[in-house]
């Protein structure tokens, strides 16, 4: 997991000019314009498409499949299934949901007021699968599942148990790209938490469309898509004010290794320890 992680914290976390890293990847996507135009900024409205001919992406293990030693999901839980080990499953022409699209490269950053984030444990499985937010914003975990579940950001300590219908939230003061799991107990599959420094971003939909508002105009501005599993694909383009531009982003599958279990051996999070989920 770390692996992919570092490369993805260089190009996701700060799109603008001067607060973060910035990759130039090539892209053979062409852009096109509709909508209408006029005052302030724009907006960005596209699709996320598997490349035709390439496979559907997955993780090397089921998330849902405990390691030896570990205890096995309780009888209520639904089985393994492949969508747990591949959660970018092909829509209508081959529209990839659950894709992060962000901005990068721009120097106005909108105003953001912070709001708070749903996920669940629904099923005994993480929902959803990846959720993205901007700095500032708080993350509320809620188990509705009757099992004392244990979620913890792979290198961090295991955490207090969240019992059935409890909730738990933590605030989201550091930008990063972080996998939550379920660690010592049974497992409860896998979601990536995604923080940005910005909040032009969105995550696509079951088609793969998405939309991105208040886009700075005037500004040559860097659109990609990302998630663990699959490359990065990008975009450049520059708005008009008011215009509305449609893109298309292609993405191929990754090459990723197998993720490093949760820590089991900790009894307790170190104070310190800054991949700590609560």
């Amino acid at each position: 997991m770390r692996g992919f992680r570092w490369v993805a914290l260089v190009l996701l976390l700060a799109g603008c000019d001067g607060c973060g890293s910035a990759q130039e990847p090539s892209s053979d996507v062409e852009e096109s314009s509709g909508g209408t135009e006029g005052d302030g900024p724009g907006v960005i409205v596209g699709v996320v498409r598997l490349a035709e001919g390439a496979e559907t992406p997955q993780y090397p293990e089921n998330p849902m499949v405990p390691p030896p030693g570990r205890p096995d999901p309780p009888d209520t839980c639904p089985p393994a299934q492949q969508t747990d080990r591949a959660p970018l499953q092909p829509g209508t022409e081959r529209g990839l949901g659950g894709v992060l699209v962000a901005l990068h490269d721009f120097s106005t950053i909108p105003e953001h007021e912070p709001v708070i984030h749903e996920m669940t444990i629904t099923d005994c499985r993480l929902t959803p699968r990846l959720l993205v937010a901007t700095r500032g914003d708080t993350l509320r975990l809620t188990n509705e599942t009757d099992y004392p579940f244990l979620p913890n950001f792979g290198s961090g300590g295991i955490m207090q148990a969240i019992l059935h219908e409890r909730s738990r939230n933590t605030e989201l003061d550091q930008g990063g790209i972080r996998t939550l799991q379920c660690g010592f107990a049974a497992p409860c599959g896998r979601a990536e938490i995604v923080t940005l420094y910005h909040p032009l971003h969105s995550v696509t939909e079951p088609t793969g469309r998405f939309r991105i508002e208040d886009v700075p105009a005037g500004e040559e501005v860097r659109v990609s898509a990302w998630h663990p599993l699959v490359q990065e694909a990008s975009e450049t383009v520059t708005l008009r004010p008011g215009e509305t531009r449609e893109i298309e982003l292609v993405v191929e599958p990754a090459e990723i290794t197998a993720p490093t279990p949760p820590d089991e051996e900790r009894d307790g999070p170190a104070e310190d320890d800054p991949d700590i989920l609560f």
